[in-house]
């Protein structure tokens, strides 16, 4: 008897630990993880924005789904982390819409297109309505690809180690260029000689004398400490600076259709915070620059603003619209009003 009991008591505790395995392994399968990569600094209004949408997404799974949020280019530049989310091996990807357009879905360059929006509520009328709607709809017909949200990142404004007024002050001076056309056709048009090269090594560039400028919102500029190697900031405003979140469209169609949903709506929620975000920092961080000894200049100080906006739309707007849809320029003209 005494050996029955023995055999039943230690049958009885290795049932008792497979289930308890079971349950643990089943409890591990439920959290779903996902990695979100990005190429900005942890005090950048895009990482605040990134850790709002994923302290949303967890809070309305209840725990099911977990977004890892990586700044600081620790997954790899914007080329690496549209390339990363495309073929699977990074979950979600912010990046500059002309990442994508030089790619499959032309379109999309509209929202790296200089002098394209008068403001945050224009850029917003365009990506939430039908033109958002269409190109989101071409992303994931033709990448792959599941649009979640846009932001804004600021305007972007040249800095150099001298007064720029106008166009031909920036001639023979190399500027540097996110490597994209849209942005090489742009820094072309204002003047400059375009300098591709990586953000990542846009201050040993501007430090050593390789690049004699760069461009790049407030926000960008402050916390990559460029106004350590440039001495002043033209508000320039040529391009409103914006950024897509995207996500693999297979990890995306793994989930189930209640978590899509969240999935979008904390997205669209952590867009809007994210402007809010972006637009008091730009505010707070170009008075932060000037308190570091650069100097802002605008057009109270003999800033030519609609010379540089007439040499970017006489020549680069033909280059970046030549394969966007047909119409697509003056259906956004349409909704600045």
């Amino acid at each position: 008897m005494r050996g029955d009991y023995q055999i039943m008591r230690i049958t009885a505790l290795l049932a008792g630990g497979l289930l308890a395995g079971a349950l643990m392994a089943s409890s591990a399968q439920a959290a779903t993880v996902l990695r979100f990569g990005h190429q900005n600094g942890p005090d950048h209004s895009l990482h605040i924005s990134a850790l709002r949408f994923a302290e949303l997404v967890e809070q309305r799974t209840n725990g099911e789904i977990k977004i890892e949020v990586y700044p600081s280019a620790q997954l790899g530049g914007l080329n690496d982390l549209w390339a990363g989310v495309k073929i699977g091996t990074i979950d979600i990807a912010g990046s500059l819409p002309a990442t994508v357009a030089v790619d499959l879905v032309p379109g999309v360059s509209i929202f790296d297109a200089p002098y394209m929006f008068t403001g945050v509520e224009h850029f917003e009328r365009v990506w939430t309505g039908e033109i958002g709607q269409e190109l989101s709809r071409e992303l994931s017909e033709k990448a792959g690809v599941q649009l979640l949200y846009m932001e804004t990142f600021g305007s972007r404004h040249l800095t150099a180690n001298k007064p720029i007024l106008k166009p031909e002050d920036l001639a023979g001076m190399k500027v540097r260029a996110v490597t994209l056309p849209t942005f090489i056709a742009t820094i072309e048009a204002m003047g400059g000689t375009p300098t591709p090269m990586d953000f990542s090594e846009v201050y040993q560039g501007l430090l050593s004398g390789v690049i004699d400028g760069q461009e790049n919102p407030p926000a960008s500029i402050f916390t990559a400490r460029f106004h350590e190697v440039q001495s002043h900031l033209m508000r320039t405003g040529h391009i409103f600076g914006v950024v897509t979140t995207m996500m693999n469209g297979a990890a995306f169609n793994r989930l189930t259709a209640e978590q899509q949903q969240i999935l979008l709506e904390a997205g669209r929620e952590a867009g809007v915070y994210g402007n809010q975000v972006a637009l008091q920092q730009e505010k707070d961080m170009l008075a932060s620059l000037e308190r570091e000894g650069m100097t802002i200049v605008g057009p109270e100080d003999g800033l030519d603003v609609e010379a540089f906006r007439a040499r970017v739309r006489e020549q680069a707007i033909p280059k970046i619209s030549a394969h966007w849809p047909e119409g697509l320029l003056a259906r956004i003209e349409a909704l600045s009003d």
